[in-house]
Parts: structure tokens; C-alpha cells; sequence
């Protein structure tokens, strides 16, 4: 780090960021069971799914960095429902998937026997994982939970030859911002954002690349009151008209061919890699 560039701790930023806009814990992010609670059915409920479609594009811009070499081994971290794990494998001999929920891994290794696919679980969090060095590691979305991140991110520094890591990131749905502006009410925004990782890494001496890639998803719902609904959950102010929500969303669902009203979100990933 520029010894006159004078910094707050990102570090310290990050885990406040790590709390809630109240400025209280977050469940998930500091009790474990809470944390592995979530993901059995939350696995059951995606199992038919397969990739978030948007993780296609997050892919493309990560094969490209990764690049033409087949590598012996990468270590995956936090690999949830493998939105890049069966992609990872392709590239090497040996993929490791390191996660603290056997249900994940239960996932990861029930397809990858199903596939004949040389995937190795190991059940731990990534703080207290003791493997080897692998040619690359890789993580994507899974720094929530992390409060240590400093000696985290230090330690997929150590462990791989090369490092590509990652989050989605804002904007955030349009209509929130109405609600705050017009409506005057406090709102859940996502406060968790790849640049404090990005500072965090500079302050630890780590000059990162970083690859901004355009994401789109759409949310379709049966009403417009079942959307506002929906919406209304960000809200943070106890007392609202929710005829005011349901107008504000007005604005910004199209009612499909499908009978089904939607709204397309644009928003974006942050690859770092180095």
C-alpha cells in the first residue's frame, strides 16, 4: 500500500457492513446452525433447477480468465449448488469443493458420482481448511459468513497459484429507490459490496485485476399485489400504505404472454482475479 494513502480499515468496514441496517448480527452470518438450517431445503427447492441462468455469463468471463490451460487441481470455495463447480471440473484433473454444510456436499458429490466426475468434498470452513496449495482457487458469493475476511482473502492468497473470486453486486431494483424518495421509508438495501474486497485485498498489499460483467434476470409474478408483497419485504419503516406499494410497482411490471407480470432487473458481477 502507498505509505501516504492513508485508509480506514476496510477490513473493519466489511464487518460492519456484515451487520444488518439496524446495526444488529445477522443469524446466518454468526451462528452456524442457522446457517446450515438453510441450506437443506433451500437444495431441495433448486435440485430441478440447475444454474441460475445469469451464472452463464458470470462463467463465460471466468472460462476466459482461466483461460486454454488444464490444471491438476482447484479448490472451490463455498460451491452452494454448483453453479460453477460442474463447469470448474472441465478445466482440471481434480476439483476440490471445501463447504461447512453436508447437505451442499451431499449435493456436489451425488452429482458428481452421477456424472463420473473427479470432484473431492471436504466439509469445513474456509477459515480452518488445512489442504494443499492447488493451481487455482476459487470463490464466488461465499464471502458473507466471513468476519476474519482479511486473513480469508490472505489465505486464497497462500493456497493458489492463481486466485479468481467474486460476488454479484448492485444495482438494486429500481423501485426501491421510490419507495425511499416518494414514500419516505427505510429500506433493506444489500450493504455487502465487492469493492470493500477489492480495498481490503490493497490494504494487504494484493494488486487485483477486477472484470465487471453485465447481469439480467427476470422475476415473474401472478399479480401485482403478490409483487408488491414480495417487495414490501425490504422495507425496513414499520408503517406504510401498501396501496402505495402496489402503485410505485405499477410502474415497472409488464404484463407478459404468459399471463404473468414481470420485471426484467439489471444489475452486475465483480470477478477480481489475480
Amino acid at each position: 500500500m502507498n505509505r501516504g494513502t492513508v485508509m480506514q480499515s476496510f477490513g473493519d468496514i466489511w464487518r460492519d457492513l456484515q451487520k444488518d441496517w439496524n446495526g444488529n448480527d445477522v443469524p446466518r452470518t454468526i451462528n452456524d446452525e442457522v446457517e446450515l438450517s438453510f441450506w437443506k431445503p433451500f437444495l431441495r427447492d433448486k435440485e430441478s433447477e440447475g444454474p441460475d441462468a445469469y451464472s452463464r455469463r458470470i462463467w463465460d468471463a471466468i472460462s476466459d480468465i482461466l483461460g486454454e490451460e488444464y490444471y491438476d487441481t482447484i479448490t472451490e470455495i463455498g460451491p452452494g449448488w454448483g453453479n460453477y463447480t460442474f463447469d470448474l471440473v472441465e478445466h482440471c484433473r481434480h476439483l476440490i469443493c471445501v463447504d461447512m454444510s453436508p447437505d451442499v456436499l451431499d449435493h456436489i458429490g451425488r452429482t458428481a458420482h452421477q456424472y463420473h466426475l473427479n470432484i473431492d468434498t471436504v466439509c469445513s470452513k474456509w477459515e480452518d481448511y488445512r489442504g494443499k496449495v492447488s493451481d487455482v482457487v476459487f470463490g464466488f458469493n461465499c464471502f458473507y459468513r466471513m468476519s476474519e475476511i482479511e486473513s480469508c482473502l490472505s489465505k486464497i492468497d497462500q493456497m493458489g497459484r492463481r486466485r479468481i473470486i467474486g460476488m454479484t453486486s448492485g444495482p438494486e431494483k429500481e423501485y426501491l429507490a421510490v419507495f425511499e424518495k416518494e414514500l419516505g421509508l427505510r429500506i433493506r438495501y444489500t450493504r455487502l459490496d465487492y469493492i470493500v474486497l477489492v480495498n481490503i485485498l490493497y490494504q494487504l498489499g494484493i494488486d487485483v485485476n477486477v472484470r465487471i460483467v453485465d447481469l439480467q434476470k427476470d422475476y415473474a409474478y401472478r399479480s401485482v399485489p403478490a409483487a408488491a408483497r414480495i417487495a414490501s419485504k425490504r422495507i425496513l419503516s414499520e408503517e406504510y400504505d401498501m396501496e402505495d406499494i402496489i402503485r410505485i410497482m405499477r410502474r415497472y411490471l409488464k404484463k407478459g404472454d404468459d399471463g404473468l407480470y414481470h420485471y426484467v432487473h439489471d444489475f452486475k458481477a465483480a470477478i477480481i482475479y489475480w
